[in-house]
C-alpha cells in the first residue's frame, strides 16, 4: 500500500470524526451565548410622573409618562400586569407591561398610596392616604367589595396568604388594623412603635417596619400577638437616623432585606434567627425595594438622591448606581 492510499483512508476515517467535534463546539458555542431570561425592573417616579423600564445591567430602556404621582404597585406575575396608585388622581391604573398600555382604570381612590393584590380571590387591596380608610376591589368586575376604616395616613398593605386576614399601616395613629378578609369586619388593631409604614407577611409572621421606632416588629398571625423585634443599630448613627421603611423577602422567605431610608442604607437579615447580617450603602433616603426572580439583583431604590443601587446579593456588594426619575418610589420586577 502506497502512502497516498494510506494518508486518503486516514482522511476519510478522520472527517466524521472531525464533524462530530465541529458540531459538538458549535452546539456548546450556542448554549453559551443563548441569553438567559431577561428581568426588567419597572419604576415609579413620585414628582416626574412616569415609570422607568430598567434592565438587569442598571440600563434605561424606556420612560413612559403616566399619571401624577405613580407610587405604589402590585404586579399579577401570570400576565405580568402591573396595578400602579396614582395619588394625586385618585386612581389606579391597570397597566399591561406587554403593550405598554393602560387597560383599565379605577377611580375614586383618594390618596391612593400602597398596593396588595391577593391572587386566588382577584382581589386588590388599596391604602387610601388622605382619605383614612382602605378600599377592597374585585378585580374581575372592578366592584368595590368593602371600605375600611383606618388610622390617619395609611400606608402599608398585605393580605394574609390565605386571604383570610387584611393588614392595614396606620403611620399617624401608631397601629396596624387587623380585617376579617371575608366578612371585612375589624378583629383588632396592634399597637406599634412610631410611624408603621410598610409590611410583609413571612409563613406565620407578620412584619412591621416602624419609621421612627428605628426597628421592625413582628406579630403572629394566629395570636395577633407581638412576639419579636429588630432593632437597627449601626456604628456611627443615632436612632433617629434609622427610618427602616420597606420590606422584602428572598423566594425562600430566609432572608429579608429592609431599607432604612435616612441613614443611607440597606440592611441584609437572616429571617429565621433575626441576626443582622450587613448593612449596605446605598444612595439618599432608600425606601423601595425589588428583587430579580433568581435573587441575584437586588434594586434599591432612593428617594432623595433620585436614582437605584443595584446590588448583587451573592457578594453583598453594589455593582451600579443608575439614574431614576424624580423621587423613585416603588419597583417592581418582570421577568
Amino acid at each position: 500500500m502506497n502512502i497516498d492510499t494510506v494518508m486518503q483512508k486516514v482522511h476519510t476515517l478522520a472527517a466524521p470524526v472531525f464533524a462530530i467535534g465541529a458540531m459538538f463546539l458549535l452546539s456548546l458555542f450556542s448554549l453559551a451565548t443563548t441569553p438567559a431570561a431577561a428581568a426588567t425592573a419597572v419604576i415609579t417616579n413620585e414628582r416626574s410622573g412616569d415609570l422607568i423600564l430598567m434592565n438587569e445591567s442598571g440600563d434605561t430602556i424606556d420612560v413612559i409618562p403616566l399619571c401624577s404621582r405613580p407610587r405604589g404597585m402590585a404586579r399579577n406575575s401570570t400576565d405580568n400586569t402591573l396595578y400602579i396608585a396614582c395619588s394625586d388622581d385618585g386612581e389606579v391604573l391597570e397597566f399591561n407591561f406587554n403593550t405598554k398600555e393602560v387597560d383599565r382604570v379605577f377611580s375614586k381612590l383618594s390618596g391612593a398610596m400602597s398596593l396588595a393584590l391577593h391572587h386566588p380571590s382577584n382581589r386588590l387591596l388599596v391604602s387610601n392616604e388622605g382619605a383614612a380608610r382602605a378600599t377592597v376591589i374585585n378585580l374581575l368586575n372592578a366592584e368595590v367589595l368593602a371600605t375600611l376604616e383606618t388610622g390617619h395616613e395609611p400606608d402599608g398593605v398585605v393580605f394574609s396568604k390565605e386571604g383570610d386576614l387584611i393588614f392595614v399601616a396606620s403611620e399617624n395613629a401608631g397601629m396596624v388594623h387587623v380585617y376579617d378578609g371575608n366578612t371585612y369586619q375589624p378583629i383588632k388593631r396592634l399597637i406599634t412603635n412610631l410611624r408603621p409604614r410598610r409590611l410583609a407577611v413571612r409563613e406565620n409572621e407578620l412584619w412591621v417596619s416602624s419609621e421612627m421606632g428605628s426597628r421592625v416588629e413582628i406579630f403572629d398571625t394566629a395570636s395577633l400577638i407581638k412576639k419579636d423585634e429588630i432593632i437597627f443599630a449601626p456604628r456611627g448613627f443615632r436612632s433617629e437616623q434609622l427610618t427602616p421603611v420597606d420590606i422584602l423577602f428572598d423566594q425562600t422567605g430566609s432572608t429579608a432585606f429592609i431599607a432604612l431610608g435616612s441613614a443611607n442604607h440597606v440592611v441584609i437579615v437572616d429571617a429565621a434567627n433575626r441576626k443582622i447580617l450587613k448593612y449596605i450603602l446605598v444612595g439618599r433616603r432608600p425606601w423601595g425595594l425589588g428583587l430579580t426572580e433568581d435573587g441575584k439583583r437586588l434594586f434599591v431604590l432612593n428617594g432623595l438622591s433620585d436614582d437605584v443601587t443595584i446590588i448583587n446579593t451573592d457578594n453583598r456588594r453594589p455593582v451600579r448606581t443608575s439614574r431614576a426619575g424624580l423621587v423613585p418610589h416603588s419597583v417592581e420586577i418582570i421577568e
